[in-house]
């Protein structure tokens, strides 16, 4: 029995001219032109005198003019020109830090170039380890909720008295490398004792470091931290080697403290949005509960 011959292939889609190919959606565009207005408006801002170029003469209008800009960035005239014009073409973050220094933008105009031009900015290259006076007095006004501020190594830069209430000793009088979540979860007996569902925060804790490592290769800071968790806990290396990745998601946590008892609060994260690598971390009980009352009983807050 002779094969059944395959069915005849489809006729290839007919090519189509440059000219017919699909134009840009309408949010592209827009962005382009975003960008467009940007650079210009930066531009003709730029104070020459402040730039290093040698005085020239009487300027016609305020700021650089384009082929300064090349010259001062090292960026082609004409790939400037066709961005100041919205031309469609792909800027890599070299050029755009470029165009930042040569336009003398600061750090909040330079994130907004990157944006504009479809990139992530790069962070600052110190990261400020100081928690923002506001971050500060916010904790104060969420007793008596525990609260505390941690950045991408978990280190804890700040609480409230709520959450040394809870904590006690394990927060005070300790070396900075040891303010760490992580290491107070794996490395200090009095938080373990306080934890019933140890193990499981342990287990949510390695995956969520593990889900960092991938942001902090270059950060000595985490690579310190790991390496000490490995070396000195062998649970944490255990867990570690299982390379369990999770996302943070508010959950549930359980207290059991000597003084008032069993504690059940639930625990959010917020980003910082001035300083993107803090956290503050709140939890709260529901209200009018029993978690509640022993809460405020702990940090002496009225009824």
């Amino acid at each position: 029995m002779l094969p059944t011959p395959p069915p005849e292939a489809p006729e290839p889609p007919e090519a189509k001219e440059p000219s017919e190919a699909k134009e840009p959606s309408e949010a592209k565009d827009h962005g382009r032109k975003a960008l467009a207005a940007f650079l210009r408006s930066r531009r003709e801002r730029a104070d020459p005198a402040q730039t290093g170029l040698p005085p020239g003469g009487r300027r016609r209008t305020p700021g650089l003019r384009r082929e300064e800009v090349s010259l001062l960035s090292g960026v082609s005239l004409t790939w400037y020109t066709w961005l100041e014009q919205g031309r469609d073409i792909n800027v890599s973050p070299q050029i755009l830090l470029a165009l930042a220094r040569a336009l003398q933008l600061d750090e909040v105009e330079r994130a907004h170039l990157f944006r504009l031009a479809g990139r992530t900015a790069p962070e600052p290259a110190e990261r400020s380890l100081q928690v923002p006076d506001a971050v500060r007095a916010f904790l104060d006004t969420l007793m008596p909720n525990p609260a505390f501020v941690i950045d991408r190594c978990f280190d804890i830069l700040a609480w409230n008295r709520a959450q040394e209430a809870i904590l006690g000793p394990a927060l005070l009088d300790r070396p900075h490398r040891e303010l760490n979540s992580a290491w107070l979860l794996f490395r200090e007996p009095g938080v373990r004792a306080l934890m019933p569902e140890w193990e499981a925060e342990t287990e949510w804790m390695a995956g969520l470091l593990r889900q960092q490592a991938a942001y902090e290769l270059d950060n000595p800071r985490f690579a310190e931290l790991i390496d000490e968790l490995v070396a000195t806990s062998p649970h944490f290396a255990r867990l570690w080697e299982a390379h369990e990745v999770v996302e943070f998601r508010s959950s549930l946590r359980r207290y059991h403290h000597p003084l008032a008892g069993d504690i059940e609060v639930s625990f959010v994260r917020l980003a910082v949005q001035e300083a993107p690598w803090l956290s503050l971390v709140c939890h709260f009980p529901v209200p009018g509960s029993e978690s509640e009352r022993r809460l405020r009983g702990l940090v002496t807050l009225p009824e």
